[in-house]
């Protein structure tokens, strides 16, 4: 559900974690975090007005270009959760957002900051965000958190390249390119099983399409585990930073 608080708006629905969105050990996996937070953005906009059949109508949609994500905990199956966004800032051609993920205690398992780019789909560049979105989200106090730098440096030490795959149907969205979701599943089959991660950030540099190859790089920093996928082109279309 919808709710409107303050001056400006938030968005938040309640479920229950499901046996698919779980792992081996029966809690909500990290890609099934991603998936509620970015659900949320979606159900968010379609509240306004202003969902994906909009945005493929007017050639014009939100791209996210960054995330950090805490875990304090990861929730259990059947656990009901609460999950919820809201926009705190608007500049230029950005806008940033925050989440957060409470159990039916209202404790705080998970909070988020991401910053998206409002994209032009036929001139293929961001472009000023318009009124008509802004006065539809709204702004609400930025979440009090530690944030982390704005880029994510790419290791130069323990690097080693794993084989390259191609770019399948099933990781494209709405938007014709890899979801963003779609790339951390991609970097987890290269982390040693049944880590949990306790923090994630996430940077997204170039669109990958349908049919592209992608080579994987993963490096290993202590407690550390950087992942990032690049092109034919060797630039990097996703950075991950897996915090253990």
């Amino acid at each position: 559900m919808g709710r409107k608080e303050g001056t400006g708006f938030m968005y938040e629905f309640t479920s229950r974690i499901r046996y698919s969105e779980t792992g081996p050990d029966a809690r909500l996996s990290l890609s099934g975090l991603v998936d509620y937070f970015q659900d949320c953005c979606v159900f968010h906009s379609v509240s306004i007005g202003r969902g994906p059949d909009v945005w493929k109508k007017e050639h014009y949609g939100w791209m996210i270009t960054s995330w950090q994500i805490v875990i304090d905990s990861y929730p259990k199956l059947n656990d009901l959760v609460t999950t919820r966004t809201w926009a705190y800032r608007f500049h230029a051609f950005e806008g940033d957002r925050n989440h957060t993920m409470k159990n039916e205690k209202g404790s705080v398992l998970s909070y988020a900051n991401s910053r998206w780019v409002f994209y032009d789909m036929e001139l293929g560049r961001p472009v000023r965000v318009p009124k008509v979105e802004i006065e539809g989200y709204g702004v609400e106090p930025e979440l009090e958190m530690e944030k982390g730098p704005l880029h994510i440096h790419l290791p130069s030490e323990n690097v080693t390249t794993r084989h390259p795959f191609k770019v399948r149907a099933t990781n494209i969205d709405t938007n014709g390119h890899v979801n963003n979701e779609q790339y951390i599943m991609m970097a987890l089959a290269y982390l040693p099983a049944n880590i949990r991660t306790r923090e994630l950030r996430v940077e997204y540099l170039h669109q990958a399409r349908l049919g592209d190859t992608l080579l994987p790089k993963v490096a290993i920093e202590e407690y550390n585990y950087t992942v990032w996928l690049e092109n034919e082109e060797g630039l990097p279309c996703a950075v991950m930073r897996f915090m253990v």
